[in-house]
């Protein structure tokens, strides 16, 4: 239902831009994932908080400062996490202490593109959000969003 509604929103919002200050067509860079297949995320968990957005580009008045963010891993997949739905049963990288995914989404004129980032603490009761990043575009106008926070394991 959220996607729905922000896919609704973002469309009308596209179409005047009067009303959300413009934006720029085309591509959005968002972030790859890096590193090898994680094998040490093999244990169910969900992490949530509060997160901050730190970017914001082209068409991105409806996305708000804050945002509640659950994380849900299992065996070195993501479960989920983020706005979008696009890295639901992505595999995880790992590159050092990072762990990484990448995912993507395309549902009528939205296309849009999923990043994450994070660390989890030596006592697996939490998880950095390093970058989560969503962008992409609709009717002809592209964004970019990315939050970080520091997630609690539920």
């Amino acid at each position: 239902i959220m996607l729905l509604s922000f896919i609704i929103l973002f469309a009308i919002s596209c179409k005047n831009d009067d009303k959300t200050g413009g934006g720029s067509g085309g591509s959005v860079d968002v972030p790859t994932a890096t590193g090898d297949p994680a094998t040490d995320l093999t244990e169910a968990a969900t992490y949530s908080g509060t997160v901050t957005r730190t970017v914001s580009e082209g068409n991105a008045a409806e996305f708000t400062e804050t945002m509640e963010f659950v994380l849900g891993l299992s065996n070195n997949q993501i479960l989920a996490a983020g706005m979008f739905g696009g890295l639901s049963s992505k595999q995880i990288l790992k590159s050092g202490s990072e762990y990484s995914a990448n995912g993507e989404m395309s549902e009528g004129e939205v296309s849009v593109k999923e990043y994450i980032k994070f660390t989890v603490s030596t006592d697996g009761n939490s998880v950095e959000l390093l970058e989560y990043t969503a962008g992409g575009s609709a009717a002809g106008k592209s964004f970019k969003v990315t939050y970080s926070g520091t997630l609690t394991k539920q």
